[in-house]
Parts: C-alpha cells; structure tokens; sequence
C-alpha cells in the first residue's frame, strides 16, 4: 500500500507541475511589475535572485569590413530611417534582435527606459578573428561628459571552441550608451549575448517593490578548477 500511495503521490505532482503549470508564478515572470505577477497567486516569491536572461544583438555585415561600427545608443537610433520590420540597417550592415518575437527596435525603446548592467557579454561568430575585434563601451550625460572603456576579448587557454567566446567585463546599458565594434570583418555575421547583472524597472514600484533587481549568474562559463600539491 505504502508503494502505491507514493506511485499516486508522484503522479498527481508530475500533473501539478506539468510545464511548471503548478499554480505559482516562477522567477521567469520577475521582470514584471512585481514578483508576485498581478498579485495572482496571493504567495510570496522565493528569495534567491532570478537567474540571468540575455538580450541578444545580431550584427550581419553583407559587404566589405566597416570600421568603428557602434550598436545599441538607443537616443540617436530609435527613429533612424534605416528601421525595417523592427530591424535596423545602416550602408551593409543590418543590426537585428536574436529574441524570438522581439525586435532590436523595441530593445531600444526598453533599454532607454529600462537601465541594466552587463555582468558577462557572450559573443559567437563563425567568422575567423571576428570574435578577436576589440570593443569600445561609449556613454554621455545631458551635462556633456563623455567616457569610453575599451573591451579587449580574450581566448581562456583552456576554451576548445572556436567560434565562441566570453568577457565577463561589467558596464552599464542606458539610452546614450553605444558598443562600438573595432571592425565589422566582411561577409561575417555575429551575436552579442548581453547577460544583466541587475536592471531597473519603474514598474516594480506599482507593487511596492524595489525598482531595480538583481540576477544571478547564468553559468554558462565554467571556472577552471586550481590544485595546489604538496
């Protein structure tokens, strides 16, 4: 009896939790206004911090290399006229989002609104040295201050891919600020996986909440373990 009641027992929790269809709202749902969406399920949301989602940039060059080529600076593109179907080109390069039903121009709107910070940045390129190319991080204020820190990739000795790669420098993402791409190598295509460390959203204070949140890393990048002998 005591078998059959456990086989029951874990069948009707397979069913509850069927799709996490189990009746609470899960930490996928906590870039919304607050954790406990709408105030539906009436249960506090664990404590821990959500793990971290990426925004992904596809840059497709379908011509010769550019040089100094910047994505994101969501003030000075948001309304370029280069806009088709959410998709952004400029001369031979099309910037796109890698977000299924999301488009770059709407990522512009959210990360003028929307602040974040970039714990780790993800590039993939099947183009050779195109993950080589050095980044510039380029923001302002309304006062004119202007700064720009260099990105220089980095390949782990002991990474074996070869079309991947992962800096895990952090800096901020607001409407001025701008990735420049040192050079854009001809016919190549590559995505930017920005991973937030924590965002602000304005909503979250509707719910009584605090506006900014924290994520937790995504684990995609493992560390190499040290062994001390002797």
């Amino acid at each position: 009896m005591s078998i059959r009641k456990y086989l029951a027992d874990a069948q009707r929790s397979a069913h509850e939790n069927y799709l996490n269809a189990d009746g609470f709202f899960d930490d996928d749902l906590s870039f919304t206004a607050g954790e406990d969406f709408m105030s539906a399920n009436g249960a506090e949301m664990p404590a821990a911090a959500p793990t971290s989602q990426p925004y992904i940039v596809t840059v497709t060059n379908t011509g010769s290399a550019v040089s100094s080529f910047d994505i994101l600076g969501s003030y000075e593109y948001i309304n370029n006229a280069g806009f088709s179907n959410g998709s952004l080109t400029i001369g031979n390069i099309t910037i796109s989002s890698g977000v299924p039903n999301v488009t770059y121009q709407q990522m512009l709107w959210q990360f003028q609104n929307s602040p974040f910070s970039v714990g780790l940045t993800y590039i993939q390129s099947g183009t050779a040295n195109q993950l080589l190319e050095t980044l510039s991080v380029q923001t302002k204020d309304a006062n004119g201050n202007l700064a720009q820190k260099p990105l220089v990739p980095t390949v782990d000795p002991y990474q074996q891919q070869t079309t991947v790669l992962a800096m895990r420098f952090g800096y901020r993402i607001d409407g001025y600020t701008k990735i420049i791409i040192n050079q854009v190598l001809a016919s190549a295509t590559v995505k930017f996986y920005l991973y937030p460390s924590d965002n602000i959203n304005i909503a979250r204070g509707l719910a009584g909440k605090a506006v900014s949140r924290d994520f937790s890393s995504p684990g995609i990048v493992r560390s190499q373990p040290v062994k001390l002998v002797g």
